[in-house]
């Protein structure tokens, strides 16, 4: 079975393509749009049949009062009465439908145009105009009884006002027979609702069955975060899905020995941030960063060992989490013990060990080899081999390497699992004096399409014997496939004899852009000599603000909902799957509906 973190993120990815499709225009670009596709596409099909100027001022004319015109009368009524307040519609959202809508019925009227010149078939408008209502109203159908919470009459009624307004008009200008024309309207109807109806019902009925709630409801509430970045919604369905489970925390504290004050924070955790924008826990490194940092204090929240899985499912669980360190930070226990910073490898595996207070930390990685999410598994059973030696053991995923997403082989957790036992085996501690400097760099204006979150970098050095070492942790899903070479090799002239460079996992930056992962790792668009110079300009000051700390160190456990590894893998396959009936659905009524429209009208 798939590690749940690559089982996700491959069930995720065609619904990070599919809601970018809905990021609309403005209104008044989606205006133009309608009124251009409306009146050039009409003037082409008609001037096409019949190239004269009276066909092309007949085209425009039929575009205007056929297409325009009832498409943003409906819109109107449709924002501000029929479906007012029903999230995620809203005007914009109305007018892209028909614009989407509308543009398809013009080119099946140019395509009955040209078969018509052509080959003699059809009557032009009549025919192609009348079977354009066997996929205008399928299309619209679906998404107003998918998404929409409001009653059924008022589905119906949106559903079939914009096409039934532009066939009566259509009559008119067309001169045609009005029981020809209802009796297409009604066949189209029928082929439609009726079909959606139980298709809806089966969906429910398996949702319900299957992952214990309305399928329908979370698609909306997932619409109405992404496009809207209203989280409550989906949060309130997560809750009735999760998991009840405990998360551990654990946290360092530098002090500044001059002046007593907190100088810098590592806290690492097991919760994961995802699963994705705003929801849950996705932002939850940032929150943690933002509440506890100020002008003199930096915070470092690295990715734990943890999955999907680990997902928590709300702020409240956020907030619980961020209660827990504020505890954490007052009760931790002080200790001047310390190591030297080690690098143990074993095949692919490295593994970087120092000891802090009574905690031992530990980060792992296997770049410049792909690496996802390190199993959980693994983390325990890691963490079990500290029990006799070390109070506290933080283990970082450095989640710095990726070109591809893949699980981790056998082979390859071996190695990790062997390089952290030999790292544990060999770490001592000794009482001596450390010295640190921080410093932070948000990026300027940082964008999560470009694969940075809001917390930027941050930069945490240590000088203790003769060495000097460098944790930079940046705000990002992963890195580059070579990157992080790249940077420890440019730290070498600044004197820096090891260190790290890890990512936070931050979901901010998921699926807002076209991209194979549904995210770009970080430096995979940003120009990597200009990371490389600010990276080095940071270390540059965290060398400036160099002094003698002291350390304490604390671990907790916290109750939390989280998805869990069942609930998570339910949702997204059954997502999935009904992902895919809905196509074939679609698919299948259309191409039924329209053979049948062909067949009346040749």
């Amino acid at each position: 079975m798939d590690h749940p973190s690559v089982h996700f993120i491959g069930r995720m990815l065609p619904y990070y393509r599919f809601v970018r499709i809905l990021a609309f225009p403005s209104i008044s670009i989606l205006l133009f749009q309608l009124i251009v596709t409306t009146i050039l596409g009409c003037l082409l099909a008609f001037f096409l049949v019949n190239p004269v100027l009276s066909s092309a001022l007949h085209g425009v004319f039929f575009g205007v009062f056929v297409f325009f015109v009832p498409l943003v009368l409906v819109d109107i009524i449709a924002s501000r009465f029929l479906l007012k307040d029903d999230p995620p519609f809203s005007f914009r959202r109305f007018l892209a439908l028909s614009l989407f809508s509308c543009t398809t019925w013009i080119l099946i009227i140019i395509l009955g145009g040209v078969a018509y010149s052509q080959l003699g078939i059809f009557h032009f408008p009549q025919d192609p105009f009348l079977m354009g209502l066997f996929t205008i109203i399928p299309l619209r159908s679906i998404v107003v009884f998918s998404l929409s919470s409001k009653s059924n009459l008022r589905k119906i009624i949106f559903s079939l006002l914009q096409p039934l307004i532009s066939t009566l008009t259509a009559s008119f200008l067309m001169v045609s027979e009005l029981t020809i024309i209802l009796e297409a309207f009604i066949l189209a109807i029928t082929l439609s609702i009726i079909p959606l109806i139980f298709l809806l019902r089966f969906i429910e009925r398996q949702g319900k069955r299957i992952i214990k709630v309305s399928p329908l409801r979370i698609f909306k509430a997932f619409l109405v975060d992404w496009l809207d970045r209203d989280n409550e919604m989906f949060e309130t369905f997560l809750k009735e899905i999760g998991t009840k489970s405990e998360i551990e925390v654990i946290l360092i504290r530098f002090d500044s020995k001059r002046s007593n004050e907190t100088k810098g924070i590592i806290v690492i955790s097991n919760f994961h941030p995802g699963p994705f924008l705003n929801v849950g826990s996705s932002m939850l490194p940032y929150l943690i960063q933002n509440k506890f940092e100020t002008k003199n204090i930096a915070v470092f929240v690295p990715h734990g060992i943890s999955g999907h899985e680990n997902n928590l499912v709300s702020q409240e669980d956020n907030a619980k989490v961020i209660s827990t360190i504020k505890t954490m930070l007052r009760d931790c226990e002080p200790s001047n013990m310390a190591s030297n910073f080690k690098t143990i490898e074993v095949g692919s595996a490295k593994v970087n060990v120092q000891i802090f207070g009574k905690c031992l930390l530990l980060s792992l990685t296997q770049s410049p080899k792909d690496m996802e999410d390190i199993p959980i598994e693994l983390g325990k059973e890691i963490a079990s081999m500290t029990k006799n030696k070390f109070k506290h053991v933080g283990i970082i995923d450095s989640h710095n390497c990726i070109n591809d997403v893949r699980m981790f082989s056998e082979e390859e957790l071996n190695d990790l699992r062997s390089a952290a036992y030999e790292a544990i085996a060999s770490s001592s501690a000794t009482e001596k004096k450390v010295v640190m400097g921080v410093a932070k760099n948000n990026f300027g204006n940082n964008d999560p399409r470009q694969g940075v979150g809001p917390g930027g970098v941050r930069v945490f050095l240590f000088k203790n014997s003769d060495q000097l070492i460098a944790y930079i942790l940046i705000d990002a899903n992963n890195m580059i496939k070579g990157l992080r070479e790249k940077i420890l090799t440019s730290l070498i002239g600044l004197g820096i004899d090891g260190g790290e460079i890890m990512t936070t996992d931050t979901h901010v930056v998921n699926g807002l852009v076209r991209a194979k992962l549904g995210y770009h790792p970080f430096g995979e668009i940003l120009n990597q000599d200009n990371i490389v110079n600010l990276i080095k300009n940071t270390v540059k000051d965290a060398q400036e603000d160099l002094e003698d700390v002291t350390i304490c160190s604390s671990s907790k456990n916290v109750s939390v909902t989280s998805l869990g590894s069942r609930s998570l893998e339910n949702l997204t396959s059954f997502m999935y799957n009904i992902a895919r009936l809905v196509v074939r659905y679609m698919g299948i009524l259309l191409l039924v509906s329209n053979l049948i429209g062909i067949a009346l009208f040749i």
